[in-house]
């Protein structure tokens, strides 16, 4: 990366606002809602916002003013990474742009960067992987999450980050996107009467997270967190749960009798994606809160358009 000066008219703000990339989706769209319930400003970037990067490279006005920047977009899932590799490769150029205009201003903010427990649990023994572990990701998705890391973790001198690697967040709101998002396509499947497919071996293992505990640890870092050296923090359920069971919890919260299609696995699934969450109770004070069943029957009756207590 070369060395681009630094922007001496930029505006310090006393408070700056948290700007949401990616708040679209699933996790950009609750981030925003906690934030904003809690006082905070938080501005949302979309595929219809204008970019945040002007064609000369340099910072437009809602990426220079922010105090934080939560980088959670993305336009692929683990199926589209294997078949679309321009997909993958426009994404990491357009984080690369944003990073390097970020790196000529004179305060830049924390960068916090979405990633995925896969980057070191593909090449793992089915034991929770802690953030220390070697990455040797085997799929397509999981090297372009690395390569992003890796970018952020090239320009820390300049430009503060945090990696956060998630397990399999899910919750109101998930879109349907090919090979992403289990428990939105089972749900769905049952809201609509037909039959669940389930890929692979039913013993393979995830951690499921619910949307609303992903938030509260992205929440929690701000500008502040920029001071800090560059760091990597597992986010995750710390539950191990298997297909099997997570298809009999879907029976219990649904109370539907279900029809199960097996299904040949993909070559992008892996037997195991299982996080060591200790770092973020030691370093952020987090930790998951909601169990498995809860989370479920949340996002069932949010589907169903039915009301359920916090």
């Amino acid at each position: 990366m070369s060395g681009p000066g630094k922007d001496p008219d930029r505006a310090t703000p006393t408070r700056r606002p948290a700007l949401v990339v990616g708040a679209g989706g699933l996790m950009g769209r609750a981030l925003c809602q906690r934030l904003r319930a809690s006082g905070a400003e938080a501005v949302a970037a979309t595929r219809d916002t204008p970019p945040l990067v002007r064609p000369d490279g340099t910072p437009a006005p809602a990426l220079r003013a922010a105090g934080v920047v939560h980088y959670l977009a993305t336009s692929v899932t683990p199926g589209l990474a294997e078949t679309h590799p321009e997909r993958v490769a426009a994404d990491h150029e357009t984080f690369v742009r944003t990073l390097d205009a970020l790196a000529t201003v004179e305060k830049p903010p924390l960068v916090v960067l979405a990633s995925t427990g896969l980057t070191v649990s593909e090449s793992g023994d089915g034991r929770p992987c802690t953030e220390d572990a070697e990455a040797l990701p085997k799929s397509a998705y999981a090297r372009a999450k690395l390569a992003l890391e890796r970018e952020l973790l090239y320009r820390s001198p300049l430009v503060p980050g945090m990696v956060v690697r998630m397990t399999n967040v899910y919750g109101p709101g998930h879109a349907l996107r090919r090979g992403y998002g289990v428990v939105a396509h089972w749900l769905a499947a049952v809201a609509q009467g037909r039959p669940l497919e389930l890929y692979g071996d039913p013993d393979t293992t995830r951690d499921y997270l619910y949307v609303d505990d992903a938030v509260a640890a992205l929440a929690g870092l701000g500008p502040e967190a920029a001071d800090l050296p560059f760091d990597v923090v597992n986010i995750g359920s710390g539950e191990a749960t298997t297909l099997g069971r997570l298809l009999g919890v879907v029976r219990e919260v649904t109370d539907r009798e279900l029809t199960v299609r097996l299904r040949p696995g993909r070559g992008f699934d892996q037997p195991a994606n299982l996080l060591d969450v200790d770092r973020a109770h030691r370093r952020l004070g987090w930790r998951a809160r909601t169990p498995l069943a809860v989370g479920l029957e949340r996002t069932w009756r949010a589907l169903n358009g039915t009301a359920v207590a916090p």
